[in-house]
């Protein structure tokens, strides 16, 4: 089992949250939420940094429209920069695309939709549509935060993590979706205590 955070932890700049990281996780999440110039201009920025790092990579490609979130998994597929997965929320229209390896497709509190490889969100299924059980053999990464009934994306508490137990598999990448440092420090710290039976 993999273990990693988001790139998100003290603002949008990748490589200054993947240094804050590095040693303390296996992977860092790149999250870009929209694809234009000047996006792609800060991402070419940082990937020799990134790359320079003693760290592994995911992407979770853009939220807002379908083009978009291809046009950012065609440039990392074409940057040959190595990335173990690239979540990809069903946005409308995101079968159109021929997606490049390795994307996955995430469940949504109000959407969930089959692909081969799944990115599974265990807070969205629980505050909204569950993810069927025959997905689960395609799940290749788990999202955790915490919840409080209404709201995801909070620091892991101690039901979540009770209810993440059956997910937490050695072949598994975990990403923690929380977006401080230290609350997604102890989640990682949480969950590997967890997984040595402690």
């Amino acid at each position: 089992m993999k273990l990693g955070t988001t790139s998100w932890l003290t603002g949008e700049n990748f490589l200054d949250n993947a240094r804050l990281v590095e040693g303390r996780v296996d992977f860092v999440e790149l999250l870009v939420y929209a694809w234009d110039r000047d996006m792609r201009a800060k991402v070419v920025s940082w990937l020799d940094g990134l790359a320079g790092l003693d760290l592994e990579y995911t992407l979770h490609l853009p939220t807002d429209a379908a083009a978009g979130a291809w046009e950012a998994a065609r440039f990392f597929a074409e940057s040959g920069f190595p990335l173990l997965n690239m979540t990809l929320h069903p946005l409308d229209g995101w079968r159109e695309f021929a997606w490049p390896a390795p994307v996955s497709v995430e469940n949504l509190i109000d959407r969930v939709e089959f692909h081969p490889r799944i990115t599974f969100d265990l807070t969205h299924s629980l505050l909204g549509r569950p993810l069927p059980d025959h997905f689960l053999p395609h799940v290749v990464e788990l999202h955790l935060s915490g919840f409080d009934g209404r709201r995801d994306h909070l620091e892991l508490d101690d039901a979540t993590l009770q209810r993440a137990l059956p997910y937490l598999q050695e072949d598994r990448l975990v990403c923690f979706e929380i977006f401080d440092l230290d609350e997604a420090m102890r989640a990682v710290d949480k969950v590997r205590r967890a997984a040595i039976g402690g």
